[in-house]
């Protein structure tokens, strides 16, 4: 379960865009849409779009919507959910905190699944808590979700319609589970409580007059500890009701027969008479800019966050045309541009910022009210950056973008339409289900992508950069004008002041600019075409491959899928990797992946890299991983060629692009300045070390690390781990047609420098975990204290196979269950306890490998809870309940993973390093027995090797 904050939604890469009707009707106004091209839309732009044919909709007689749509990918999976527009606004001061409580209490009880019955029946079934079973909460919304339900099960699938109907109305909320759950929410709230966490509590009610967006969903302690069960109980009844709750359900099934389940079983749901009209908080607009300052110790980098608030689209207005138009293309090709000449100024080595960016979205957590985003995170000098960066935006919205600069957007942009088209037979259920939940959440249209596709080749060819020129004057308005300045607590950190830092802005914002000289790419990747070479064999091989020997020597496996219709993934692949260099050498290994990154691609510098790649769907990076380096790419199928061309460029013309890189490196070393006082990165670091040893080849990357880093070294290592081709074998899977990659392959892979004498590996590092008894116990001042522990208990007296490998996983699978109901349930003493365990064939190494937060109050009687459940285990053997749901857990992931291209990619190249986990894989999780898990486990000797990491935080003294 988890309780959305403003930091999970602020930090996704997504662009939410919403604009209001001035802005909205300006497009039409600007003859945007050619009548000839959409005459039924155009002349009526706030006619509502269809939804998805495909979707059964439908409002029961109480006021509940549904949406049902057969999907087949997984196969034979459903996924279930019910959202509700139920949330944290809807709390009088008095519930702060209930909605999300309200949310764990459903997994505690229902009337037709007392206690834990309903977990324990739907984990027997294989689906997962945590992972497949979940809900969150929002400022405006509850969503809860049971996922990856066998479709062949009929039985399952009545059962989990009738939880998801037992949620709408029948969650028991009995007093001893509401007692119990309360320590579980505190950890909850200890465990998110850090620097950003402590800054939106403080900035929020300076965000808004508003009390509904002044507190966070997660609540306060004050009430989750001492409400009166009777109080959320009344809440319950108060919002949990039909006219608020629409039921979402994807999957392999018959669409219709499930409809007529979905109106048996839910239309009896009773809707209360004299219902409170629910309602959403409008958000006080501001005349004068509103300016907010906070520093904690604890923050990393200055931060600016820039907004202008606009009126968002009206509920019933969203799913239009015309709304459409504005959010999903006009304003995105907007903050493509703009973004697009932040990150090209980023490589400027005078730039003053680490990261600038736009979108639009809504203005921070509130659900009815929109703005235009701009966020700087500077070096040091937070002023000097976000000067430097709102003129480049200013200077994009006034002075206006080029026609080369909205090609390159609009190719980006129906280049992601296009493959979501070419997939759609092959979208994943959770995807549409999600797309489905928007729709009845916020009323955002959801057409499906083949009608959405004909509408976006209609209308975005006909967007002129005129147009947008003449929008993007109006955005920079002068009233409603939000200013947060966030950064660390630290001498060299001067106190941001108002009455200097907004009126530096402003000046920036009203300077005039002249417009902006775009570069044009016209040159080839491919400096000099390469001659080529021939297949000199091919053979079948296992699992549906096909072997190639080509004139070079180099080795190519293919595997065509039809997983994905337009996916192609790519990995070249050589022995090596961490082990086979010397510790000496760890700042070169750890910094490759960046410089190969950053790098000449011919005379491509990254900037031009990106524009020449603009419209297609390709990338590629190389990776030294524990025991091999790679190369790894993907594309679609159109793009395919192009990915071949990036590869055949990347072994034989990359070249250095030192000063660019460098003054990104200043860049990533300013973000590291404050890393110090960041309780995480403090953690990590310790888990790491204590792990291996203290091998520098494993540590994080820290201003110690970065100050022995040498450019010249680490490229050098690049262009020695690339010089022989015919060291790599070469793995394509997906929807590869072998008659057209033949010609490609000659072209592109047989051409490549290649000798007969392959690179020998001999092991330099150690990538074992360390051995005998490992104690890292340590104090940290932090703001917010929390205690964080990690184990990990390890040997190398077992022999690698794939049933020792699997019987390992189970165990791991058990002791999360047991860890779920001990340290989180029973004790109350954590919030997410995560356990696993593995076999690595590499080392020949087992481990088995918890974690978790608490209190400092809980912390000794938790460790000696976790140590005893451990040993336990070991002696006395996992339940026939537990094994039994981590068995058929492992059955359904295995039968998901064998359908993905990714799956096939790291099985095979496994298989072709000699070890094979696809031969009877299946089979070899059903052939294990309780008795044979039992008996495994006694052989692991738990008191030999552990890593035990405690971090123990106390309160900073003020």
């Amino acid at each position: 379960m988890e309780s959305k904050t403003f930091r999970s939604k602020k930090s996704s890469r997504r662009i939410l865009i919403i604009y209001n009707n001035n802005m909205i009707k300006k497009i039409f106004s600007l003859g945007l849409l050619c009548i000839t091209l959409l005459s039924a839309y155009a002349q009526q732009p706030q006619m509502q779009l269809p939804l998805n044919k495909d979707v059964k909709h439908g409002t029961l007689p109480n006021g509940m919507q549904y949406f049902i749509l057969h999907n087949s990918e997984p196969k034979g999976r459903a996924n279930f959910y019910i959202a509700q527009k139920v949330g944290s606004t809807l709390e009088t001061p008095d519930q702060l905190g209930l909605a999300h409580f309200l949310e764990h209490m459903a997994f505690n009880g229902t009337k037709n699944y007392p206690g834990k019955n309903m977990l324990n029946y739907l984990q027997s079934k294989g689906i997962r808590f945590g992972a497949d079973i979940n809900a969150s909460t929002s400022f405006d919304e509850t969503v809860y979700n049971i996922d990856n339900v066998p479709t062949s099960d009929q039985a399952l699938m009545d059962s989990v319609l009738l939880v998801l109907h037992d949620w709408s109305c029948d969650i028991l909320l009995e007093e001893d589970e509401i007692n119990a759950e309360r320590g579980v929410i505190e950890e909850e709230w200890r465990r998110s409580n850090d620097a950003q966490h402590r800054m939106f509590e403080s900035v929020l009610p300076k965000l808004y007059k508003e009390y509904q967006y002044q507190q966070m969903p997660i609540g306060k302690m004050e009430v989750v500890r001492n409400f009166k069960p009777e109080t959320l109980r009344a809440y319950y009844k108060k919002w949990y009701r039909p006219d608020q709750q629409g039921l979402v359900i994807v999957g392999d099934f018959d669409a219709a027969e499930m409809e007529q389940k979905v109106k048996a079983l839910f239309s009896g749901i009773v809707m209360p008479k004299n219902a409170a009209e629910r309602t959403y908080p409008v958000v006080s607009d501001n005349k004068e800019p509103l300016f907010i300052y906070y520093d904690d110790p604890e923050l990393q980098m200055p931060r600016l966050d820039f907004s202008i608030k606009f009126d968002k689209t009206p509920f019933e207005m969203r799913n239009t045309l015309m709304n459409f138009v504005s959010t999903s293309m006009v304003e995105r090709l907007i903050a493509e541009m703009i973004n697009n000449r932040l990150q090209e100024y980023r490589t400027n080595p005078d730039c003053k910022y680490i990261g600038a960016g736009v979108n639009f979205g809504d203005y921070w957590i509130s659900n009815t009210k929109a703005a235009f985003n701009i966020v700087v995170v500077a070096k040091s000098d937070i002023t000097a950056a976000s000067k430097e960066a709102i003129a480049i935006v200013a200077r994009a919205l006034k002075a206006g973008f080029s026609e080369s600069e909205l090609k390159r957007a609009v190719d980006n942009m129906m280049s992601g339409y296009e493959k979501a088209y070419n997939e759609r037979s092959k979208t994943s259920t959770s995807s549409l289900a999600k797309g489905l939940i928007r729709h009845f959440i916020d009323n955002s249209p959801n057409m499906g992508i083949e009608q959405t596709y004909e509408l976006v080749k209609q209308i975005l060819p006909a967007i002129t950069v005129g147009q947008l020129n003449q929008i993007s004057k109006e955005i920079l308005k002068s009233d409603n004008q939000v200013f947060l300045v966030s950064q660390p607590r630290k001498d060299e950190f001067k106190v941001v002041k108002e009455e200097e830092f907004v009126p530096a802005v402003e000046a920036t914002i009203n300077d005039k600019y002249e417009a902006y000289v775009d570069e044009v790419i016209t040159e080839p990747l491919i400096r000099k075409a390469p001659k080529g070479g021939k297949i000199k064999s091919q053979k079948a091989g296992e699992y549906g491959t096909q072997e190639f020997t080509l004139s070079n020597g180099v080795k190519v496996v293919v595997k065509p899928t039809d997983f994905k219709a337009d996916e192609v993934v790519m990995m070249a692949f050589r022995e090596g990797g961490k082990r086979a260099y010397n510790p000496s050498q760890a700042v070169e290994v750890n910094f490759a992946a960046d410089v190969a990154q950053l790098a000449k691609f011919g005379s491509f510098d990254m900037t031009k890299l990106q524009k020449y790649l603009a419209g297609k769907n390709v990338g590629l990076s190389f990776n030294v991983n524990n025991v091999t380096d790679v190369i790894d790419g993907y594309s679609t199928v159109k793009d395919l060629p192009t990915l071949m061309e990036l590869l055949y460029t990347s072994f034989t013309d990359l070249n250095p692009d030192k000063d660019k890189f460098m003054s990104l490196m200043e860049q990533f070393a300013s973000s590291l300045k404050n890393k110090d006082k960041d309780p995480e990165f403090i953690f990590d670091k310790h888990c790491k070390n204590s792990s291996y040893g203290n091998n520098p080849m494993f540590a994080p990357i820290d201003m110690e690390m970065l100050s022995k880093f040498d450019y010249d070294k680490t490229f050098k290592f690049i262009k020695e781990a690339q010089k022989n081709a015919a060291d790599y074998t070469f793995l394509f899977v997906g929807n590869v047609d072998i008659d057209k990659f033949k010609p490609l392959m000659e072209k592109y892979i047989a051409s490549l420098p290649a000798s007969k004498a392959k690179s020998k590996v001999v092991a330099q590092s150690s990538i074992s975990y360390a051995e005998g008894i490992v104690n890292d116990e340590f104090k940290q001042p932090m703001e917010s204290p929390v205690a964080k522990v990690f184990n990990i208990i390890s040997g190398n007296d077992i022999e690698f196979t794939p049933v020792n490998a699997n019987m390992m996983s189970l165990m791991g699978s058990v002791l999360q269950m047991i860890f779920t109901e001990t340290l989180r349930e029973e004790e109350g003493g954590t919030y997410n306890p995560a356990a696993g365990a593995a076999m690595n064939a590499n080392t020949n190494q087992w481990f088995i490998q918890y974690m978790y937060d608490t209190n400092d109050e809980k912390l000794s009687s938790l460790n000696k809870r976790a140590d005893s459940e451990l040993k336990k285990l070991v002696a006395n053997g996992a339940s026939a309940a537990h094994f039994a749901k981590a068995k058929a857990a492992m059955l359904k992931q295995l039968e998901v993973k064998e359908r993905t291209n990714e799956y096939w990619s790291n099985q095979l190249l496994a298989k072709l390093r000699g070890y094979d986990y696809i031969t009877g894989a299946k089979e070899n999780i059903e052939k294990i027995t309780l008795g044979d898990l039992n008996k495994f486990m006694k052989r692991l000797n738990v008191e030999k090797n552990r890593i035990n990491v405690v971090m123990d935080g106390v309160a900073i003294q003020k």
